[in-house]
């Protein structure tokens, strides 16, 4: 409820001035201390009063929430084809975007609110145009899908109380889940088809781009061991002292750390080995083989014993290796290019409707009246 609260806030914004005033005043009073709040000589008493009023208030708040994303169900901010998006969906869509123009802990400007707002209409329209398109032709996914979608967000959650009380603070029957799962399973069909699966990036390309980049695709040093490691502690004597009788320990039982007991002092780890992170155990390493124990390294985090188990020097990559790295520069722009000639196709014969908020409307009827009244 507390995120539909902070996406309530922010259509607030889109509304217009003189509605933000009590969130505003509420923010000021967050800030105050307890000392603030608790007059000299208030009883315990008093303060299980205020603590109860507190809650009263945060379910009044919730209450409120609930009623005003009831009344977010009613308002169609757009039609496309004659199907309503409401002003709770462009909502939910707009928690989505305002991390792009918003930074955390930030009130955002009204021409962020409006770029926020824009975006997230295109996306909603967008979406319902690829999945009407994909109901035209046939693209439905199976129920076993879906089913398994559900089991896993049961799953996720924990229990079928928790599931429970996922429905409800995203006010949702389970078979209202299913529906939107449903048509989340048929927008990323669809967009498949029409996008990612049409988009192809030429070979030439990419190999041209490895040969002019080249340098900058090199693998780094792949160093594995089995680690036995000790933290030096106040006595770091003692410490050598046990690692010592452990490395003897771990060559009676032929080389191998796996079989040691554990007593407390030290841990058994397999770790990759880089030369910022353990300059020491690096530069013991560069003269072991794979296979081979050292003794006690002593590095800047603790004392060590290794077994190496990989070791790979940095070179150069091949193009195969290169290709993951290289591939995204070209694609995501083509599918990009795809997606923007597809949304052209879909809107060229859809009815596409935009309506206005009795705020929009109030703000635009004041410019009005008073560009007139300059004039």
């Amino acid at each position: 409820m507390k995120k539909l609260l902070i996406a309530l806030a922010v259509v607030v914004l889109v509304a217009g001035p003189g509605l933000t005033g009590c969130s505003r005043a509420s923010e000021q009073n967050a800030g105050k201390s307890a000392h603030d709040l608790t007059q000299p000589g208030e009883s315990r008493g008093d303060e299980k009063k205020n603590g109860e009023a507190t809650k009263a208030e945060e379910a009044r708040k919730v209450e409120e929430a609930k009623k005003t994303a009831e009344e977010a169900k009613k308002v169609v901010v757009a039609r496309v084809n004659g199907v309503d998006i409401t002003m709770y969906q462009l909502i939910r869509a707009m928690n989505g975007v305002a991390p792009k123009y918003v930074k955390k802990g930030e009130e955002p400007t009204p021409e962020a609110t409006a770029k926020i707002r824009k975006e997230a209409l295109d996306r909603l329209i967008f979406e319902e145009l690829a999945v009407q398109q994909a109901v035209k032709k046939g693209i439905n996914p199976k129920p076993e899908v879906i089913e398994n979608v559900v089991k896993q967000v049961k799953k996720n959650l924990g229990s079928e109380e928790a599931f429970k009380e996922y429905l409800k603070k995203n006010d949702l029957t389970e078979g209202a889940l299913k529906k939107l799962i449903e048509r989340s399973q048929r927008y990323e069909m669809v967009t498949a088809n029409e996008i990612y699966r049409k988009v192809k990036v030429d070979e030439k390309q990419l190999r041209d781009e490895y040969e002019k980049e080249k340098s900058r695709y090199v693998l780094p040093d792949n160093f594995a061991v089995h680690d036995v490691f000790f933290l030096k502690g106040k006595d770091e004597e003692a410490a050598k002292k046990k690692a010592g009788e452990i490395l003897e320990k771990i060559k009676k039982n032929n080389n191998d750390p796996w079989k040691l007991v554990l007593d407390g002092t030290f841990i058994v780890r397999q770790m990759r080995i880089t030369k910022e992170r353990n300059p020491e155990v690096y530069k013991a390493m560069s003269k072991m083989k794979v296979g081979d124990l050292s003794g006690v390294i002593n590095d800047k985090d603790g004392l060590h014993i290794i077994k190496v188990t990989k070791k790979e020097p940095s070179r150069q990559a091949t193009f195969e290796e290169a290709r993951p790295t290289i591939e995204p520069k070209f694609l995501v722009p083509a599918q990009d290019k795809r997606k923007e000639a597809w949304e052209k196709e879909l809107k060229k014969n859809a009815k596409i409707q935009i309506m206005q908020t009795e705020a929009e409307k109030g703000t635009k009827g004041k410019a009005a009246r008073d560009d007139k009244d300059m004039k």
